[in-house]
Parts: structure tokens; C-alpha cells; sequence
């Protein structure tokens, strides 16, 4: 987010809109399920202490699934489907909905963010 901007006013209800809009529409295309899941389960291999908090205190599976939703909403703000800003939102409500269930959980998807963004390092290495 751009420096001193005022951050958004989260709710559940806002949360829930956002959940179910991404929810629907991410899944659909394959050029956004799969770039998303691959960024969702790095993230969670990356910081899997704060993954499996979550997990234990939602449900087996929520983190890669919310993670998986917000790598989406980049994915498609990358290509204009989603306005820059919708993302930003969706990016600090992930924030607020995993830092109260595990503390510290927050970076989780701020970092998934920055990947998304192309802001990350990349692993040229082939896997082969």
C-alpha cells in the first residue's frame, strides 16, 4: 500500500463479500487457479508454523484456500479483471481475519502479496 494511505475498514460482512466474489470467480480459469494454489502452498511451506495455527483454529486446508483466493485477486489485478485497489482491500482483510486466530499470522498474506506482485525473489533453478 502506498505510504500513509488510510488502510480499509474491514468487516465480516466485507470479508464474506470478498470471500464469496473471489470464491467464484478464481476457480474458473486455470491461468489463475493454478499460478494462485502454487503461490498459496509456498507461502505455506514457507511459514508452516503460522499455517498450521490457523489451520487448527479454522479448519484443515482454510490457509492455502484463503491464501489461494487472495494470489487470485492479484493475479487478476495484474490483468485488469479487478481494479489495483479491490486487491489491496482483499490483501488487508486476509490480514485481519488471520492475525486475531494466530498471532503473527498477518504476514502470511502480505507476503503472498508481494509474490503475486512479482516483488519476490524468484528460484530460476530448474527442477530437473
Amino acid at each position: 500500500m502506498p505510504f500513509f494511505r488510510r488502510k480499509p475498514r474491514i468487516t465480516d460482512a466485507i470479508y464474506g463479500n470478498l470471500m464469496t466474489s473471489f470464491g467464484r470467480v478464481v476457480d474458473l480459469d486455470p491461468m489463475v487457479k493454478n499460478p494462485a494454489m502454487a503461490l498459496a502452498e509456498r507461502v505455506v511451506a514457507e511459514y508452516a508454523e503460522q499455517a498450521a495455527l490457523l489451520d487448527a483454529a479454522t479448519y484443515r486446508g482454510s490457509t492455502v484456500y484463503h491464501l489461494r483466493l487472495l494470489a487470485g485477486s492479484w493475479i487478476m489485478s495484474a490483468e485488469a479483471s479487478v481494479p489495483r485497489a479491490t486487491a489491496e482491500v482483499f490483501e488487508e482483510a486476509v490480514a485481519w481475519r488471520f492475525e486475531p486466530l494466530a498471532r503473527g499470522s498477518a504476514v502470511l498474506a502480505h507476503r503472498i502479496s508481494a509474490l503475486a506482485r512479482g516483488e519476490g525473489e524468484r528460484d530460476v533453478r530448474q527442477a530437473w
